[in-house]
């Protein structure tokens, strides 16, 4: 795979030939695959690229792949007799995203967007790249910064409009300045942290190591909403009238009362849920409101949306109760890959794991670690486990057969 797809804009690769004939037509679809799962960061833009082409396609394939590079080659054309780079520019996006409004227009779409859109994006404030953030901290919607000292924090609002932190420290946002109690504020938990928050209505929320959210002093509306990237495990606190949403960067899940836990890293090929009690609606984030049908969990069942060709599927889940010790301090897994629970033990610990061999997906594992004991016993007992030795150098530990 061209390693210049790295340097591309969401327009040059919804240009690109060969991204368009993956895109909707699969091919090449497990050297794709490899390059994603090598270039994580790069998935984003490969996200957006997606939706555009989906869009100019629409539902019944009117346009196929030659259709669309013909459209955007049109378009180039007309960029192209704009002498001033500048203008040339301006004029190159904003015709880009009409011929899209176009389409979705031709589908009826278009209103149902522009009255949904606003809520369904967010840009988080804080700077969370890889390796960036070591300190957990509270972003207030007015840009108050607030660290948290200890690593693993609690947070509660109340109907004061007080925040309590550690059930020490109290911030009165009705004291402080440009308080608007519908924007967002951010929780930002890095690798080798956690954090617990009572939101204004009472629904709690564990978030995992590696995650942040972003959420309002107080809901307002005829819904309640937050955003998520990273884990985390939800006790939404029931509300006939008011259903919960939490969004994502690729799907949102409306609730009315439940308990289910949400993980959504933007390293990972799959955002999954796994419900524990209640019912929830899955849908994918979609420009221009093309939404595919909700997906409805049952208890005990598992959603999983693969990023790569946007599909849901439901599993079984019998141990759901596993998927939520992390919140309690305790790591168990059940015939699960190895590679899975490798990553998930280097967020919890802001460690790195490196192996002489890879680990085929077929190489399943069960077991049970004490996440509150000395990190160097459970990685000692996780080597036992995986039938390895190692060596440390810093956070880096190899991993040797």
């Amino acid at each position: 795979m061209n390693k210049e797809y790295l340097n591309f804009s969401v327009e040059e690769l919804a240009d690109d030939r060969e991204f368009i004939a993956w895109a909707l037509q699969g091919k090449n679809q497990k050297a794709w695959e490899l390059f994603l799962a090598e270039n994580p960061d790069f998935r984003f833009t490969v996200s957006r690229a997606r939706k555009i082409l989906e869009i100019l396609r629409d539902h019944h394939d009117k346009l196929n792949s030659d259709d669309i590079l013909k459209i955007w080659k049109n378009i180039d054309g007309f960029n192209k007799s704009i002498r001033s780079p500048q203008r040339q520019f301006k004029i190159r996006t904003i015709l880009r995203y009409a011929a899209v409004l176009f389409v979705a227009l031709s589908i009826g779409s278009a209103g149902y967007w522009f009255s949904n859109q606003k809520q369904k994006s967010y840009f988080y404030k804080s700077n969370f790249g890889s390796g960036t953030v070591n300190q957990s901290y509270l972003f207030l919607s007015n840009g108050t910064k607030v660290d948290l000292e200890k690593k693993d924090s609690k947070i509660a609002l109340n109907a004061d409009k007080k925040i309590i932190i550690d059930n020490e420290k109290e911030i009165d946002l009705s004291k402080i300045s440009s308080s608007d109690e519908s924007k967002m504020n951010e929780v930002v938990i890095p690798f080798g942290k956690k954090s617990q928050l009572i939101l204004e209505d009472g629904t709690k929320v564990w978030l995992n190591a590696g995650s942040r959210m972003a959420f309002p002093t107080k809901f307002t509306g005829n819904k309640r909403e937050v955003f998520l990237e990273g884990e985390a495990y939800f006790e939404v606190a029931h509300d006939q009238k008011i259903p919960f949403i939490v969004n994502t960067a690729e799907i949102n899940i409306k609730v009315l009362g439940t308990r289910f836990d949400l993980s959504a890293f933007r390293t990972d090929n799959l955002i999954e849920t796994v419900l524990i009690e209640g019912k929830v609606a899955i849908k994918e984030q979609s420009a221009l409101g093309l939404l595919k049908s909700e997906t409805i969990l049952s208890p005990n069942q598992k959603a999983s949306f693969s990023l790569i060709d946007h599909s849901i599927s439901v599993d079984n889940e019998p141990d759901v109760e596993n998927t939520i010790a992390w919140t309690a301090g305790w790591f168990k897994f059940s015939q699960q890959s190895i590679n899975d629970v490798l990553n998930k033990l280097q967020r919890y610990y802001n460690v790195q794991f490196v192996f002489d061999h890879e680990f085929s997906s077929a190489d399943l594992i069960t077991g049970k670690l004490d996440l509150k004991d000395d990190p160097e016993r459970v990685i000692a007992a996780l080597a036992v486990i995986s039938k390895t030795r190692y060596v440390k150098q810093d956070t880096k530990y190899l991993f040797y057969e």
